[in-house]
């Protein structure tokens, strides 16, 4: 995978799209399943998906180091998550909307009612943002770590404290062994 990420990457410039597009694949479902985690919205998702898309394709020659492909998408797309949540609270704040719609599906009133989601919802962005990767994406501490640019003790410790807070009687120490 590594040596097909190097070699998509010298490939693409400016204008090479299809390298880009090849590079960029393999990093779309773990984006949008790390964007459905911390948005609990699909659209929101696929949005959110789009625009880190965009964004990675403009720096994508900041990327220096290419076996961190992975961890800087990633990173992008928490980081259009976290301005996605931003917006939607400053447009509800400025034209008054309500946070539900008066009619809700069913799948919605599920979601609503699901424990984990409305604990999550709860939790700060870098404290969703740490177990969304461990939990939906099945990421080691260390990629967390690299994801959320802090250092393998600081996401442990985040990731520890996240869960504790989410339930309390959680015995944590199994998941991180």
């Amino acid at each position: 995978m590594q040596r097909v990420a190097d070699g998509l990457l010298s490939r693409v410039d400016v204008n090479d799209e299809r390298a880009f597009t090849d590079l960029l694949v393999p990093l779309i479902q773990p984006g949008y399943r790390l964007a459905c985690a911390m948005l609990h919205d699909r659209e929101a998702a696929e949005d959110v998906v789009q625009d880190a898309s965009l964004t990675a394709w403009r720096k994508l020659e900041r990327l220096d180091d290419h076996s961190r492909l992975r961890a800087w998408f990633l990173g992008i797309v928490a980081n259009e998550c976290r301005n996605a949540r931003r917006r939607k609270w400053l447009t509800a704040v400025s034209l008054g909307l309500p946070s539900r719609a008066s009619v809700s599906s069913a799948e919605e009133r599920v979601v609503s009612h699901a424990d984990i989601r409305r604990a999550l919802r709860r939790l700060g962005h870098r404290d969703r943002l740490v177990v969304s990767l461990y939990f939906y994406l099945d990421l080691s501490i260390e990629e967390i770590a690299e994801v959320a640019g802090c250092s393998v003790g600081a996401a442990r410790v985040r990731l520890h404290r996240s869960i504790h807070r989410l339930r309390p009687d959680l015995a944590i120490e199994e998941a991180l062994r």
